[in-house]
């Protein structure tokens, strides 16, 4: 589940593998049997079949991004608009994050059938990042711009970003991103649409 597919791409809407479909099996089983039969403790405000972009979604932020036109990104304004500080916290916070899930599955492979790869949108290192609210949002971005990788750090990157961008990027299919470069490109469209309404 975590290490994606070729290329170093984290792809959450890929084909499903056994241990996926596993969960899928665990989760249905399980849906009405008491919590108290388990060992995993789940709050009761959080389902594990609910996934921040589900559950969390925060209202649209109202942010000017004069860094992004037609012709593309602006790097240099762009960077000039981020607190380091937070861009430095931000990466440490979440680059943590992955170190931490992937020993705690090297340790305990089954954490992925009883938990989910979802549970690191429940961790308090990604709570962590939410909670810096707009300021987070254009380091996010920068994070996922200039990463040449669409991997587990840049999707959750993407994930909190979304949540806090506040916008809704689903049609009837559902999401219409999958990877953190996916994502970038409908702000992108969403940012210059907005900007040409009157």
């Amino acid at each position: 589940v975590i290490l994606g597919k070729d290329d170093n791409l984290f792809d959450p809407h890929g084909g499903t593998t056994r241990a996926q479909a596993a969960v899928i099996l665990y989760r249905s089983l399980t849906r009405n049997v008491p919590e108290s039969q388990f060992t995993t403790k789940v709050p009761e405000s959080q389902s594990t079949d609910e996934t921040p972009l589900e559950s969390g979604k925060q209202e649209s932020v109202s942010m000017e991004w004069p860094e992004i036109s037609p012709d593309g990104v602006n790097e240099t304004l762009l960077f000039s608009q981020i607190d380091t500080a937070v861009l430095e916290n931000i990466a440490r916070e979440l680059q943590t994050l992955v170190q931490e899930e992937r020993e705690a599955e090297r340790q305990n492979p089954s954490i992925v059938l009883t938990e989910g790869w979802t549970r690191v949108f429940r961790s308090e290192r990604y709570q962590k990042v939410l909670d810096m609210g707009q300021n987070a949002v254009k380091p996010l971005y920068w994070i996922i711009y200039k990463s040449p990788n669409a991997g587990l750090y840049e999707y959750i990157c993407a994930t909190a970003l979304y949540e806090l961008s506040g916008y809704d990027f689903t049609d009837e299919n559902g999401f219409t991103w999958s990877t953190s470069k996916e994502l970038l490109e409908r702000m992108n469209e969403r940012i210059l649409a907005d900007r040409e309404l009157p």
